[in-house]
């Protein structure tokens, strides 16, 4: 078996897909060395929730922890679970019904969710009819899986743009709670599948005082 390292995070660029369809990223020059200045610098104009990015409670829970509530061990994960689904329709919203939690072991840290509909990032339709997961997840998740801390998905948001008031009781089913499960949306799992197994990840958040999210980058050690 082989082991590497590979990104499960995308590029931030001005193109790139956010919630709602705006543009979330703006790069323009600062100092530039063509321009007599003695280096080259940039100046970047973002929102904190496009790109893959990480929701903190805070998000949607008024006195929620923020990014700076964590410590650095809490971003380090050993064991983790992929499920990879299959047909995943436009504006559906996924419930347990719909996950194969069979290969899940009981003490998984980080939950990784295959959808599929990633292959459709440079669509509209990857914000205009994103699927979504259902309010009943999380709790189902907290009493199968005790030791779970988040959750990652490819698809632009845990809310459906086709059903927000569903995705706005379900980021409050997620995070505004005793035992929060952060939710980690807009991942790169173009390089997964049924094949690999996720050995270690890191996800690591820029970090921001009083953040209720963060982009990130996100690596895995994967064996083939």
């Amino acid at each position: 078996m082989n082991s590497k390292w590979i990104y499960l995070s995308h590029l931030i660029h001005p193109e790139a897909p956010a919630y709602g369809g705006n543009q979330a990223f703006f790069d323009e020059p600062d100092k530039q060395i063509k321009k007599g200045d003695s280096c080259n610098t940039r100046l970047w104009r973002m929102s904190n929730h496009m790109g893959t990015h990480i929701d903190f409670p805070r998000h949607f829970a008024r006195d929620g922890d923020t990014l700076d509530s964590y410590p650095a061990w809490f971003w380090v994960y050993n064991r983790i679970a992929l499920i990879v689904m299959d047909q995943v329709k436009s504006g559906q919203i996924l419930s347990a019904k719909d996950l194969d939690f069979s290969a899940v072991p009981t003490d998984v840290e980080l939950l990784v969710i295959k959808t599929g509909f990633g292959d459709f990032r440079d669509d509209p339709k990857y914000w205009q009819s994103n699927p979504g997961l259902h309010p009943e997840l999380a709790p189902r998740l907290r009493q199968d899986f005790p030791g779970i801390r988040v959750i990652g998905f490819d698809l632009i948001s845990l809310s459906s743009f086709a059903h927000r008031e569903l995705g706005r009781q379900a980021h409050k089913a997620f995070l505004d709670h005793p035992r929060p499960l952060l939710l980690l949306e807009d991942m790169d799992l173009t390089g997964v599948d049924r094949n690999l197994l996720l050995q270690q990840a890191v996800i690591a958040p820029i970090r921001v005082k009083d953040a209720d999210a963060a982009p990130c980058t996100v690596l895995a050690e994967v064996i083939e």
